[in-house]
């Protein structure tokens, strides 16, 4: 066999991420160890598998294919890794998580104080994304649960088990001090402010970004909810954000519900699991986890 399982994991998360340093960053290695591995790979098959003529990691077509192929290899490797250790004691060596940031944290923060017992041997790797990076990044990383907001693959053959978590309301704020606090919002008058938007984080948007939930044209876009409630807080514009960020500001005034024909949305969040991936026991111990604060 002219490649190691290593240096397979390292073309994959190379050409996930982005970059050296960020595959390493994940890998836990140092960049100049994914150098290494990927230096061995392109050595030992004799092709060229990025294009050093670019500042950024691009695959050559050879390495294109390779990595198509690689990945194929690593799922299998993935699946036997597991088998194995369920076999020994049911514990998984790493569980893998995606989160959409618009949930509340409290559960999953139980569930990180929860992994961090010694007697729990599994690794928690934990991803937070938003929209439909969520269902992207579970998808491109293999991972083993998703925490989403809005997901509609939910057939009886779409591939997926999906448990309903609490609903998710999303409520339309500004401050008091905004101009849209002391008028009714229609399409008309919303368009003079701007609202505030969380990027959704999937690859696909990062040149251009989706419509905004409301259709606007006049849109600012952050990075994520906390920063969105201080831009809200600072009447930087309006938007729609969930209920428990902003409780507090709510209850203090700091922060208005908007008077206009939709003030309020709820989301159905569910936890989705593949169909066929049998979680062991680290992926039942976080579901449990879960359910364990939501009841």
């Amino acid at each position: 066999m002219n490649f190691t399982l290593d240096q397979l994991l390292a073309l994959d998360a190379i050409a996930r991420t982005g970059s050296f340093a960020s595959a390493a960053s994940e890998l836990h290695k140092v960049p100049s160890a994914v150098s290494y591995s990927i230096q061995g790979l392109e050595s030992a098959l004799g092709v060229d598998v990025f294009d050093r003529s670019r500042r950024k990691a691009v695959l050559t077509p050879a390495g294109q294919r390779l990595l198509d192929a690689s990945r194929e290899v690593l799922d299998q490797a993935r699946m036997l890794e597991r088998v194995a250790f369920q076999l020994h004691d049911g514990w998984e060596p790493e569980l893998h998580v995606v989160v959409d940031g618009a949930l509340p944290m409290n559960a999953i923060i139980r569930c990180i104080r929860r992994f961090s017992d010694p007697d729990v041997p599994t690794a928690l790797r934990l991803n937070v994304e938003y929209q439909e990076g969520v269902v992207d990044r579970f998808e491109e990383s293999k991972g083993d649960l998703a925490l989403v907001i809005g997901f509609d693959g939910n057939g009886d053959d779409d591939g997926y088990d999906c448990t309903p978590l609490a609903d998710l309301e999303l409520l339309l704020v500004a401050s008091p001090e905004h101009p849209l606090a002391s008028e009714v919002v229609t399409a008309e008058n919303r368009k003079e402010h701007a609202e505030l938007v969380v990027r959704d984080s999937s690859p696909r948007f990062d040149r251009r970004s989706k419509a905004s939930f409301m259709g606007n044209t006049n849109v600012v876009f952050l990075s994520d909810f906390h920063s969105k409630r201080i831009a809200l807080v600072e009447a930087a514009g309006y938007g729609w954000i969930p209920r428990h960020f902003i409780e507090d500001d709510l209850r203090e005034g700091r922060l208005v519900v908007l008077e206009a024909e939709t003030s309020t949305w709820t989301y159905s969040p569910q936890i989705v699991v593949r169909k066929g991936h049998s979680l062991g026991r680290a992926g039942q111990l976080f579901l449990d986890t879960m359910h364990s604060v939501a009841t």
